[in-house]
């Protein structure tokens, strides 16, 4: 009589083990799935967001400082309007400068569900004063975050 109690304890608490395995195993194909569209989507905003970042016309420079503004959140957003104001701007005026950034190859440092870390390669022409401007390859790592619409913005843009 005492060997069925036993073997029914044991039989429940391998019950409840996989039970337990099967739950953290969902999980975290769950987590992977929701890992890997974040990435996707994210790598496409980096490759969107990255031109509008770098882009500006000194002629169109009013709606210019705005799309850039729209491509940024958090206390990056802060810093880039407050760099964009301060030095892009007189700049851009006083050289009659324009620039343009083309996006060649993204690669993904680091993901989660809440956040992507890119490498951005990227050929940025600058022109000043009318004459055709040089194209030089750059690089920058972009972190992205989702707002709370799930679009995906630039919260960091390091390009040192």
């Amino acid at each position: 009589m005492r060997r069925p109690r036993v073997l029914v304890s044991v039989i429940g608490a391998a019950v409840l083990v996989l039970a337990v395995v099967v739950g953290v195993l969902a999980r975290g194909v769950v987590t992977a799935a929701r890992t890997d569209g974040a990435t996707r989507d994210a790598v496409a905003a980096a490759t969107t967001l990255t031109p509008v970042l770098l882009g500006y016309d000194w002629r169109t420079l009013d709606a210019d400082v705005a799309r850039i503004d729209t491509a940024t959140t958090g206390p990056f957003a802060d810093q880039n309007r407050a760099i964009v104001a301060s030095l892009v701007v007189p700049a851009a005026v006083g050289t009659r400068a324009s620039s343009t950034a083309v996006v060649q190859r993204v690669a993904v440092l680091t993901a989660a569900p809440d956040r992507v870390e890119t490498l951005v390669l990227y050929a940025l022409t600058t022109a000043r004063g009318g004459s055709p401007g040089e194209t030089v390859p750059r690089s920058a790592r972009v972190t992205l975050l989702p707002d709370d619409d799930g679009r995906w913005l630039v919260a960091e843009f390091d390009a040192s």
